[in-house]
């Protein structure tokens, strides 16, 4: 069981900067639309500069290695990530700089795009974006840092001029290098961004005494190894009293003296050696000195291993899943880490066999919306794209040498055609339906593919299947598509011979139905389709053909326990702050003789009870509620305990 988390609302919002890589002019590239996101996702051929994004971030918390554009002006080179934070987690972060950093913010958000005349030309993106989320600026806060490729000074770019032209007019404030780097610094220090290139050491990477796997570490590690320095607990007599001494006590007193016995030996030779303490250090060690060195040490003793091998016998491809399924398994076993992690893999899917690429963005989408930490993928499996549900893509050309980037929401994008590049509809099918194929034929792994996330946490709950993946596509277009582009190898006999994995869609029924481009929707029990359909004179859910003459809509969210749905509808409309909610649900009683999860038509579990109001708008008030909220009543109602299973499920 996972534990969801409040939406991230911290976060890199966009990203500044000049004359880095194949990105020659200064620029604003946007990490979100019209809501903040935890997944950016980059495609787009070869050379076309989507590792270029992912390294100048990495160069600016980092400080791994530049590379100018070949054209530029080194001096103009800068890397500038733009942060959005909540107000109360910045208060948090940046302490007594809070009010500094709130009224660097308030110039950001309201600084025009006309008070500069490059403003227009570079940023424009900037403004469009800050523009659509101004709503947030009463309850967050916006600001950014740069990094010069020459100039050691420090910036609020691109924007340092502006800010320190208003508030320094301010006699409260004074906005220079050395409150810039004070801020700055102290920042940075609780954020870890942890940048997986194609080509990286992963053997290097997964040691456990390494920075990158220290960032990942469950901060009571070293809460418990600080605990264990200074706790009281080592009795000694001096006079003829008793007085408690930790572990950090003891070693500073027996260094003490080694040092003190040392300095009087070497003075027998020379008075004036003497061991003396540097300006404005402390005398003794403290549990942070100790504490990093002790986890190095001890780590260092261990390496990752698969079964009896050594990560650095396994092939590429493992070595990368590896470096995924560790990560993963860091981030998944505390919330709390003490530091901000923010995660880039350049190419997660390298070297990885097809049939495994699926698992591997599956883990990586459930750090972006489980666990709500923020990732920049970039890649060449368009698979991915039907598996993330929120998210941004970015679509990268380079047209004259110079990167042409298209953004489009991950939510829906295969349903809202568009201007959307066909070749990525095209791809994505093709990719998601080649790792689908092999995983069938090399593991024997059956999959459900259906509508929505809310599908797979109903039917997760209620089916314990070994070996069976539940995929959830984004629409009923989707699974139809999935459905076809699976239907022609399998339909082969030469091709089906090797495979005993099955595939089973699922969909709803809608008024407009679809319509399959292939003459069999049961193919050898290898492969199914079949959509949700209520029976009135049966009164219970069947699961139909696509092509079955009687048609009604039909959801999910209608096929399931009454009383189970009803208690999830009431739990979740009481944890809201709208009380004409409360009192439109309670003009219903629940009708224990329905069968099945209906709300609106003449099967409903609710009874209105009339008290002079109107039944129709009222149902119709829920219905609308139930639209908007079905992730959350989804997960209320899977901590239930089921009274009977629907019939349809078994």
């Amino acid at each position: 069981f996972i534990t969801k988390f409040e939406k991230n609302n911290n976060m890199i919002l966009g990203l500044f900067f000049r004359s880095y890589k194949c990105y020659k002019n200064a620029q604003f590239i946007p990490f979100a639309k019209n809501n903040l996101e935890n997944l950016n996702v980059f495609i787009g051929n070869n050379g076309v500069g989507k590792s270029s994004i992912l390294e100048a971030l990495d160069t600016f918390f980092n400080n791994s290695e530049w590379t100018i554009h070949y054209d530029s002006n080194k001096k103009d080179a800068f890397v500038a990530p733009l942060f959005i934070y909540e107000n109360d987690e910045a208060k948090e972060m940046f302490g007594n700089n809070y009010e500094t950093i709130k009224m660097i913010s308030d110039v950001v958000w309201s600084i025009s795009i006309t008070s500069n005349s490059n403003y227009k030309k570079s940023y424009e993106k900037f403004f469009e974006l800050r523009d659509k989320l101004i709503h947030l600026k009463e309850t967050h806060i916006i600001f950014s840092f740069a990094k010069y490729f020459e100039n050691s000074g420090q910036s609020l770019a691109p924007f340092d001029g502006s800010i320190r032209s208003i508030l320094n007019d301010d006699d409260k404030i004074l906005i220079d290098d050395t409150l810039i780097k004070k801020i700055k610094d102290e920042f940075l220090s609780k954020i870890s961004f942890i940048y997986i290139p194609v080509e990286t050491s992963i053997s290097d990477f997964l040691k456990l005494e390494a920075k990158s796997m220290q960032d990942l570490m469950k901060l009571d590690i070293k809460e418990d190894i600080t605990k264990s320095l200074n706790q009281k607990r080592i009795s000694r007599k001096n006079n003829g009293r008793e007085k408690k001494l930790s572990l950090l006590d003891i070693i500073n007193e027996n260094l003490e003296k080694f040092i003190s016995n040392i300095e009087e030996t070497i003075q027998t030779l020379d008075n004036d050696y003497n061991f003396s303490k540097e300006h404005k250090q402390k005398l003794n060690l403290t549990a942070n000195h100790i504490t990093n060195v002790i986890i190095e040490a001890y780590f260092s003793k261990r390496r990752l291993k698969k079964g009896k091998k050594p990560i650095t016998t396994l092939s590429s491809g493992e070595r990368k899943r590896a470096l995924i399924d560790i990560t993963y398994a860091f981030l998944k076993q505390s919330s709390d880490l003490g530091i901000e992690v923010i995660l880039a893999i350049d190419e997660p899917e390298s070297s990885l066999h097809i049939s495994q690429h699926y698992e591997q963005f599956n883990k990586l989408n459930i750090l972006c919306e489980d666990f709500k930490i923020q990732t920049f993928i970039t890649t060449h499996w368009y698979g991915s794209l039907p598996i993330f549900k929120d998210g941004i893509l970015h679509h990268i050309l380079n047209e004259n040498e110079t990167p042409k980037i298209s953004q489009f929401n991950l939510l829906n994008y295969f349903e809202e055609r568009g201007s959307h590049p066909d070749d990525i509809h095209l791809k994505s099918f093709y990719d998601l339906s080649s790792s689908i194929l092999s995983s069938l034929r090399l593991h024997n792994t059956n999959w459900l593919l259906v509508e929505g996330n809310e599908d797979r946490k109903y039917l997760d709950y209620y089916l314990s299947l070994k070996n069976c993946k539940i995929l959830p596509l984004g629409g009923s277009t989707i699974v139809k598509k999935i459905y076809e582009y699976l239907y022609l190898p399998l339909s082969q006999k030469s091709e089906s011979k090797n495979i005993s994995g099955k595939v089973f869609c699922l969909i709803d029924t809608d008024n407009q139905g679809i319509k399959l481009n292939t003459s069999n929707e049961n193919l050898d029990n290898s492969l199914m389709i079949r959509r949700l359909q209520f029976d009135n004179i049966e009164q219970k859910i069947k699961l139909k053909r696509t092509i079955d003459e009687f048609k009604s809509e039909t959801e999910i969210e209608e096929c399931l326990e009454p009383k189970l749905f009803y208690n999830a509808l009431k739990n979740v409309t009481n944890a809201t702050n709208d009380n004409i909610l409360k009192e439109t649900l309670n003009a219903f009683e629940f009708d224990k003789k329905v069968k099945t999860s209906f709300i609106k038509g003449d099967y409903s579990i609710l009874n209105h009870l009339g008290n002079g109001r109107n039944a129709r708008e009222d149902k119709e008030l829920i219905i609308n509620f139930i639209n908007r909220n079905k992730s959350l009543i989804a997960d209320d109602y899977v901590k239930q305990k089921s009274i009977e299973t629907p019939e349809w499920v078994n």
